[in-house]
């Protein structure tokens, strides 16, 4: 029974989050594109900021109006203070609204308040998630090749 409802709860996920995929892909709203230069530069900054110190950065790919980021969360920081992915969110979100809206003469909300994160369970699913996010301009149909997004990047794994 328990097995069941976990097959359901998977598969209820899953078309959830194809769902949404869908309604990004398909939202080609260029109002902001975060595939500008300049604010690649914002984002790709503040996606670094911690990486070695709070983070250890997998991947990212910085869409044009949504970002996916593969990340390990680490334990403490230097100090020994726990980290939280829900700091490391805010502090990103914060940075890159304020850099942005200034950047392009804008004020206001910029990223809406939820995000949606996964659990990594291991190293398969590690790998699934970083070809997921790296071949979303792919999906979209950008591009052949993730590496010829401007906003794609993988670590050496």
């Amino acid at each position: 029974m328990l097995e069941e409802l976990l097959q359901d709860y998977y598969l209820t996920r899953k078309k959830y989050m194809k769902a949404f995929d869908d309604l990004l892909v398909q939202n080609h709203d260029r109002t902001i594109d975060l595939n500008k230069p300049e604010l690649l530069e914002i984002i790709i900054e503040a996606l670094t900021f911690w990486d070695g110190s709070r983070i250890e950065n997998y991947a990212w790919c910085i869409m044009p109006n949504h970002i996916h980021w593969v990340i390990k969360v680490k334990e403490t920081d230097n100090e020994w203070n726990i980290i939280y992915l829900q700091d490391i969110m805010q502090s990103v979100k914060r940075h890159t609204a304020n850099k942005i809206n200034k950047a392009i003469e804008r004020n206001g909300n910029f990223w809406q308040k939820e995000s949606f994160d996964t659990t990594i369970r291991d190293d398969k699913h590690l790998m699934n998630a970083i070809a997921y996010t790296l071949n979303n301009p792919v999906v979209a149909g950008y591009v052949k090749d993730w590496k010829d997004w401007p906003g794609c990047w993988c670590a050496e794994l």
